[in-house]
């Protein structure tokens, strides 16, 4: 599935500015805004946030704003009138400053819970995934590569041999309720999914884990493990995956409940202090290049025992970039999409 890398973002820049150098206003201002609320979660450029009146329900409005102001330029000569303008600059003049920057690739990372009572909230992702993805690459146009991984919230004993620790990426995917498949061998040779391979065939494969997992899940847990160095080095289980040239998308779902017996990552004495800034260090300290999703349990908690403040924290530690909806949700459709905005203005402002 590799694109091409667009040229309709490009062709919209140079038209504003083409427009903005020739207004005779001043003052002239160009605005675009778009907005799709269904009163859950609000989101706009500054980076607010606000959750509606309506549980487990998401929407999106973005809002983005111009102001160019007017240069003239005046010449005279002896004979009184202006001379000529020189069209042949010498090669071709240097782009606006911005059109250079932002993302070429992206690394999709998702965090999926394969403890029991999952099979439902499993079947939800699988179901948006399409959707999702091709919405991704009809967005960003200036992105040319991929990276998909999954991995799950215990010692994924259905995994691979030799990468069964917390963390390690999904190559294979066996036991109860799971796809029993071996996903490999993948286009680029390591054990994730690329823009080369078929996303809509591999994902399936991979993001099926199962629910025969551990019950004391530990999805923060897991995808600090992920980033560890130690699991990228030559012949590691995550060899490859993690790109400094690229933005990192983190979809976390679980359904993991504070309950006061399981000490895992929703437990109420589990320490979080540490959390975002190990994640953070994972992509070389650049926080700016992370967006979470979390499906986590949330406002509607009909499928779970309670809202799980740790992993409502963890999302919330990244601001904009970071947004949720509830796991309980029927359609994991509206969070995506929302997210499509926070995932373009990340790659946008994007500096490796």
């Amino acid at each position: 599935m590799r694109r091409t890398r667009g040229v309709r973002a490009m062709g919209g820049v140079l038209s504003g500015l083409w427009l903005a150098a020739c207004s005779s206003d001043p003052n002239a201002v160009a605005s675009e805004t778009t907005s799709d609320t269904n009163g859950g979660v609000t989101m706009t450029a500054a980076g607010q946030e606000s959750e509606g009146s309506g549980a487990g329900t998401t929407g999106a409005t973005t809002t983005a704003s111009t102001t160019a102001a007017d240069t003239t330029t005046t010449g005279s000569s002896s004979e009184g009138f202006d001379p000529p303008v020189n069209f042949d600059l010498g090669g071709n003049p240097d782009s606006p400053p911005g059109l250079d920057s932002g993302c070429h690739a992206v690394d999709f990372l998702f965090v999926i819970d394969n403890s029991g009572s999952m099979s439902a909230q499993q079947a939800q992702l699988l179901n948006s995934f399409n959707g999702f993805i091709t919405a991704i690459q009809d967005s960003l146009d200036q992105v040319d590569s991929y990276h998909v991984g999954v991995i799950t919230s215990d010692n994924y004993t259905g995994n691979a041999p030799g990468c069964q620790t917390i963390g390690d990426l999904v190559s294979e995917t066996h036991g109860f309720d799971a796809a029993n498949q071996v996903c490999t061998p993948f286009a680029d040779g390591y054990r994730f999914a690329t823009d080369d391979d078929d996303l809509i065939e591999k994902f399936p494969c991979m993001a099926h884990v199962g629910t025969g997992g551990s019950p004391i899940e530990q999805p923060v847990t897991a995808l600090i493990a992920a980033l560890d160095p130690a699991k990228a080095v030559n012949g590691g289980c995550n060899e490859q995956f993690i790109r400094d040239e690229a933005i990192l998308v983190v979809v976390i779902v679980t359904d993991d409940p504070p309950y006061q017996f399981d000490m895992d990552d929703a437990h109420p004495n589990t320490d979080t202090t540490m959390w975002h800034d190990l994640v953070v260090e994972g992509k070389n300290g650049n926080e700016e290049a992370i967006v979470v999703i979390g499906f986590i349990p949330w406002m509607n908690i009909a499928c779970t025992a309670a809202e799980s403040p740790n992993l409502i924290g963890f999302v919330d530690s990244f601001g904009e970039r970071g947004v949720k909806a509830s796991v309980c949700e029927p359609d994991y459709g509206p969070l995506f999409a929302a997210a499509i905005d926070t995932i373009e203005g990340t790659c946008s402002n994007f500096t490796p």
